[in-house]
């Protein structure tokens, strides 16, 4: 006689870690091409920014999407034809960070300037930013 015996699987934990890195590398890529509505498509209704340039302690803050998305369409201006290379991406939970070289003109330009910058996200469950700080080095 044959006796089944059934295994009860552990219910399994939800890890953001994943699609909260591929919301991190999906942001840089819209940055990279200028995509607002891309990039304001992986935002959270209720989010934060914090710019690299500001008086206040985290740099000038703009909370909800239009705020945040008249921010970018004004940096997009003051930047003019820009870039991203020597991105790189690591997640831990609902916590990512980016690091990147902002490249003001065409990568394949060996004189357009360089600056080393990083992007600490905070993201919900939904791996939607909530909360975005930017970093760049050199800035004046």
């Amino acid at each position: 006689m044959t006796v089944a015996t059934l295994t009860r699987k552990p219910p399994s934990v939800f890890d953001p870690t994943d699609r909260c890195r591929q919301t991190a590398a999906q942001l840089v890529e819209a940055f990279a091409v200028q995509d607002i509505d891309k990039i304001m498509g992986l935002f959270a209704d209720a989010s934060t920014y914090c710019d690299i340039a500001g008086d206040g302690p985290r740099g000038d803050e703009y909370v909800g999407k239009a705020e945040i998305r008249g921010a970018f369409l004004q940096g997009f201006e003051l930047l003019g034809d820009h870039t991203y290379e020597a991105v790189s991406v690591v997640a831990e939970g609902t916590t990512a960070f980016a690091s990147w070289v902002l490249i003001l003109g065409r990568a394949d330009d060996p004189s357009a300037l360089r600056f080393d910058g990083a992007d600490h996200f905070e993201m919900n469950e939904e791996a939607q930013v909530v909360l975005k700080k930017a970093w760049i080095k050199g800035q004046s």
